[in-house]
């Protein structure tokens, strides 16, 4: 399995310890804070929340992969959800789930047989894959995301 950290995060501006060394918003509810200078503005978020989604989903695209599956499932929240642990959800399901888990209403690991995606604190996104998707890397770039090869903290596949 080929295993990738696909962020906002410019790997340039990290220290040794692998953290930003620049003020950046991690979260929805930092919209309308002040980050260099100006207002994170909700189109801003939205852009970002958006090159998420679609890198995640072009790995998954490229990798012949069409659902995962809800797992470890966590709504503290009690938001209003139409599945529930193990469902598995299609693409088309997987990227109203990832805004919302990227929006933190609720988390879960998405996982497949010898796939994931695993969204982290901070806005970081794993992503599991069989083999190497350099069209996936290609588009996450393109849409000013980093492609990283990092292994997902929150385990491999059918960890519990």
């Amino acid at each position: 399995m080929i295993e990738y950290r696909v962020t906002k995060y410019d790997p340039a501006n990290r220290n040794v310890g692998g953290a930003s060394t620049l003020p950046e918003w991690t979260s929805f509810s930092d919209i309308g804070c002040m980050f260099n200078g100006s207002p994170l503005s909700e189109a801003e978020y939205l852009q970002v929340e958006n090159a998420y989604i679609v890198s995640a989903l072009e790995f998954l695209r490229e990798s012949g992969i069409s659902s995962l599956a809800v797992r470890e499932l966590e709504n503290h929240r009690g938001a209003p959800l139409t599945f529930g642990e193990g469902s598995n959800l299609s693409l088309d399901q997987l990227k109203t789930a990832l805004s919302r888990i990227l929006r933190e209403e609720f988390w879960c690991k998405l996982e497949g047989r010898d796939s994931f995606i695993h969204i982290g604190y901070d806005y970081y996104m794993y992503v599991g894959v069989p083999a190497c998707c350099s069209r996936a890397e290609q588009v996450a770039s393109g849409l000013g995301l980093f492609v990283e090869p990092f292994q997902s903290p929150y385990g491999g596949m059918g960890a519990a």
